[in-house]
């Protein structure tokens, strides 16, 4: 099985967790995925306490936590399955390919690491990069138009339900906006933010506010 294969055959298990720690261990993922490497080396900052790659495979082990429990909202879960088991193309799932957006949502932060003048680190915008990064790949792994797009949906607006959640503003124009932009994909890239909120929240410390969830 050539690395491609591999990469696509762990996202469609049902431990896709575990599988692409596998896949890091032997050494393909990075061969894969270069920047897998530099997700190694930055991450950690006021807001995260571990690297970005240590903060993936949390946000993936609570991705697949929120799958096996099923604990959706009554009037939502009807229709939260029917996008997760839609056909993206032949043999891969919406589910499949939001896996590996998850896996995929910060690996852009190398790209977008600053300094400020008080020695503070930042990573604004790396979702720009980390849409750009799961692009390139999505086209390697020869994915077809849609679900290249939706990959880069779930990466490039992973920080959309975040926002919402840090600024407090859930008005008309905002989720109007977004829903017009996403269309169905606005159900993956919320799985995925919440997700993402759960792995940040799952390291801080009772005494700390939320203000380390920027």
């Amino acid at each position: 099985m050539d690395n491609k294969s591999k990469i696509i055959d762990a996202i469609k298990s049902n431990n896709t967790c575990e599988r692409i720690c596998e896949l890091d261990k032997s050494g393909v993922l990075e061969t894969l995925i270069p920047d897998v490497k530099s997700m190694k080396e930055v991450g950690k900052c006021k807001y995260h306490k571990v690297d970005c790659f240590t903060h993936t495979i949390y946000t993936l082990e609570e991705f697949e936590k929120l799958i096996r429990e099923n604990k959706f909202p009554s009037h939502l879960k009807d229709e939260i399955w029917r996008y997760l088991n839609r056909e993206a193309e032949d043999n891969l799932k919406n589910i499949d390919l939001l896996k590996l957006g998850v896996f995929l949502h910060d690996i852009g932060k190398a790209n977008a690491e600053t300094i400020d003048s008080n020695g503070r680190t930042h990573f604004k915008g790396h979702e720009k990069f980390s849409g750009e990064i799961a692009v390139k790949l999505a086209l390697n792994l020869d994915l077809s138009k849609k679900s290249i797009e939706s990959l880069y949906n779930y990466t490039r607006y992973h920080m959309f339900l975040l926002n919402l959640y840090k600024k407090s503003n859930a008005s008309y124009d905002v989720l109007k906006e977004m829903f017009d932009k996403l269309q169905d994909d606005i159900i993956g890239v919320m799985l995925l933010g919440f997700a993402d909120i759960i792995a940040t929240k799952r390291l801080i410390e009772p005494k700390e506010d939320d203000e380390i969830l920027k």
